[in-house]
């Protein structure tokens, strides 16, 4: 079961051609997500061959323009290919009525309707399907902010076929032991470790947007297999780093150190790092796995 991400936009405030603002693309299980929506996104969603009119969901972490400014165009773009099925968005308060004014003073028309769900107060989730689910928290910034987590959950145990097909098991029989169930049949009660492999292990993204360090998303990204982390500051910044609620390398692989995070990615980079070297190593003192994220870059979730 596919769970990838592409980061798009890996850049802080201010893109450059090499960095771009803040967006990424999630796939899990087929189900597909957009992570916030800087300036740009359009042409690096295009760029990266990934097809958003098919989107599930967009979460906006919070309302600065690097993270959002992109939106009202690809909303647009996606009217005005025909995208008649509805569309989650999921943000602050601010983001719906900044939305209608847009469509307002453009004057749009568009052909789908867009179901906007503000986040509320502390860890929430957002959305649960069969096999993953989207939870929000509280992330430390000047503005209200929010993290995310996008994990699998209630995965299916691997049925032997063989062996089933060899015994006769009937349908709903093989379908309750696929969902670890015991189930009666043939007066026997059957358990799914005897006809099934364990699920494989449920694995956890987690995507902390802008913040200082904080215990709400120290909690958020616990035993997650990837981290995506603010780190738009080296140590030698530090007081700019606290000024501006932003971290540090070094305090972003502290952090996912404290929570048992498998890996580590540095994102939202200031264009001041020529050499991002030096947030890599300042990271690695912390965290033995750690890479810095780039434009258009892909990671599969749970694999190094």
């Amino acid at each position: 079961m596919n769970f990838e991400v592409v980061f798009l936009g890996t850049g802080a405030a201010v893109p450059v051609p090499s960095r771009g603002t803040t967006s990424q693309f999630v796939d899990i299980h087929g189900h597909t997500y957009l992570l916030d929506a800087g300036e740009g996104v359009q042409l690096s969603l295009r760029k990266n061959k990934r097809k958003f009119q098919k989107l599930k969901g967009v979460f906006i972490s919070h309302m600065h323009g690097d993270h959002v400014l992109g939106l009202p165009g690809l909303l647009s773009t996606m009217s005005l290919l025909g995208r008649t099925e509805p569309l989650t968005v999921w943000g602050p308060e601010a983001l719906g009525p900044w939305l209608d004014a847009t469509w307002r003073a453009i004057q749009a028309h568009m052909s789908f309707e867009v179901e906007f769900n503000p986040w509320g107060d502390g860890v929430e989730i957002l959305e649960e399907g069969a096999r993953h689910r989207l939870v929000c928290a509280p992330a430390k910034h000047r503005v209200p902010a929010r993290a995310l987590r996008i994990e699998e959950h209630n995965l299916p145990w691997k049925l032997d076929g063989a062996k089933a097909k060899s015994a006769g098991l009937p349908f709903h029989v093989r379908q309750a032991l696929k969902r670890g169930e015991s189930v009666l049949w043939n007066d026997e009660v059957q358990e799914a470790s005897t006809w099934c492999k364990p699920p494989a292990q449920a694995r956890a993204y987690v995507y902390s947007s802008d913040t200082r360090p904080c215990e709400s998303v120290k909690a958020l990204a616990e035993g997650a297999d990837l981290l995506y982390h603010d780190c738009t500051f080296a140590e030698r910044d530090a007081v700019r780093a606290k000024d501006t609620h932003h971290s540090t390398a070094k305090e972003a692989a502290r952090l996912a150190s404290q929570a048992g995070v498998r890996q580590l990615v540095l994102g939202h980079i200031s264009t001041r790092y020529r050499d991002v070297g030096e947030l890599l190593e300042e990271a690695q003192a912390f965290h033995t796995d750690v890479v810095v994220a780039t434009d258009g870059m892909a990671k599969k979730v749970g694999s190094r």
